[in-house]
């Protein structure tokens, strides 16, 4: 899941900017690039959320599986601690 909302994020942020290039390429004017950028910031803002949010998810996951393997750890460390019966 993470690695998906990595790639959308891109995708968006993608999509977003080459939408803004084509509304600008056929007339360089400043009211046009204006008006390019008030419409594609918000989905680069968007996209740059979404792959955050992804990058998080992975970091969430890492961090899950290393507190698992701690508690493996430390559980194997008590069981030795114990006397045999």
């Amino acid at each position: 899941m993470d690695t998906l909302l990595k790639v959308a994020g891109a995708l968006v942020i993608l999509v977003s900017a080459g939408a803004a290039v084509a509304v600008t390429l056929p007339s360089f004017g400043a009211p046009a690039v204006m008006w390019a950028l008030q419409w594609a910031l918000p989905g680069i803002g968007i996209g740059i959320a979404l792959a955050a949010f992804g990058s998080m998810l992975g970091q969430l996951k890492r961090i899950r599986l290393a507190a698992e393997r701690q508690a493996d750890l430390f559980q194997s460390i008590l069981e030795r601690r114990q006397p045999a019966k």
